[in-house]
């Protein structure tokens, strides 16, 4: 199958880590990608010269940039797919009219809570959780154009972990250093395990914006020594290979494909109810502590650490729920469902 995938977002996070996994999967599997993105965004680079993979780059300004719009349906057109896949709404607005035109069925990954008028040339959206859905269904948005396809990982699942017993106790997080996040928080419950008397030692990788500020409250606190920046993270299994816990302090964490990455890991699992992680995991898989609470962190470590074994099992639960629903096998699959799907019925447009 010929399939374009359009992402026009200039950062990378989560959407754009989904884009590149895609599209590598996809053509791992034989099938032929366009990649289309903005030159100067970091997703595209990531896709340069792997097999099956073909890159479209331009230059787009905003959503009412006309010369990008045009270019984009001429890279739809010297490519010829099947169907087309867009990423965020800027690429669905756009990508959606160009495909439009030339009369190719689209779909949209929506990736978040967001508003249908961008996806109105879009023919099946592709929202990742059931509040994603929901908040699609509030706006009018039919049952037949939703097919709920969750965030995948290419890691391969470990077979087997063994974990050494603490302590110290390995803790290790990553991520954008934004507020919503979470970390600051996590340092704080960190304070407070050290001042209880358990030896901990806090690894957080990633870089962001609150870099200054969070290292800053690591030596306020006192616990600078306990503390590892490595930085982003590029071999997230070497990473997490001694780690005792993956935490995961989001304040608002719309899905989380880190979570499925500690999952496939073996790596037991705290984080907050927010809406990936609930969608994701639950008491049988997971320890929760309430958002926004480093005393409810603190207080969910404790309870963790002070059962490991209970911890280790639920881990192997999630480890066997990585394999059956979040693989890159499964959820590829699903994928080419959804575009035989849409290869089988007449382009359903919604008007603005």
């Amino acid at each position: 199958m010929r399939i374009a995938q359009v992402m026009l977002a200039r950062g990378f996070g989560g959407a754009e880590r989904s884009f590149v996994d895609l599209a590598l999967a996809l053509a791992a599997r034989g099938h032929e990608v366009l990649a289309v993105g903005d030159g100067r965004g970091e997703a595209l680079p990531m896709l340069a010269g792997r097999a099956g993979i073909t890159l479209a780059t331009l230059r787009c300004h905003g959503n009412w940039d006309l010369l990008a719009r045009r270019r984009l349906r001429q890279a739809l057109a010297a490519f010829a797919p099947q169907v087309v896949q867009a990423h965020l709404a800027r690429a669905a607005l756009l990508a959606g009219h160009a495909a439009h035109a030339l009369g190719l069925p689209t779909l949209a990954k929506t990736h978040n809570l967001v508003d249908a008028h961008y996806y109105r040339d879009i023919d099946l959206l592709v929202p990742t959780t059931h509040a994603q859905a929901a908040h699609l269904r509030a706006q009018g948005v039919a049952e037949a154009d939703l097919r709920i396809i969750p965030n995948f990982s290419l890691l391969f699942p470990v077979t087997t972990r063994i974990n050494a017993a603490g302590p110290p106790w390995r803790l290790k997080t990553f991520g954008r250093f934004v507020a919503k996040k979470g970390f600051a928080s996590l340092l704080d419950a960190v304070a407070a395990l050290c001042a209880a008397g358990i030896d901990v030692r806090l690894e957080l990788g990633g870089d962001g914006p609150d870099n200054g500020a969070l290292r800053a409250r690591a030596a306020d606190l006192g616990i600078a020594d306990r503390v590892h920046w490595p930085g982003w993270i590029t071999d997230v299994p070497a990473f997490l290979a001694d780690a005792h816990l993956f935490v995961l302090p989001s304040h608002d964490e719309p899905f989380g494909i880190v979570l499925l990455e500690a999952m496939a890991c073996g790596v037991p699992i705290v984080t907050t109810p927010t809406a990936g992680p609930r969608e994701i995991l639950d008491a049988d898989t997971a320890c929760f502590a309430a958002r926004d609470d480093a005393a409810a962190l603190e207080e969910a470590l404790v309870l963790a650490l002070g059962d490991y074994a209970l911890c280790a099992h639920r881990a192997q639960a999630a480890l066997e729920r990585f394999r059956t629903r979040y693989s890159a096998e499964v959820i590829t699959a699903r994928y080419l469902d959804a575009y035989a799907e849409l290869l089988r019925r007449e382009p359903r447009r919604r008007q603005a």
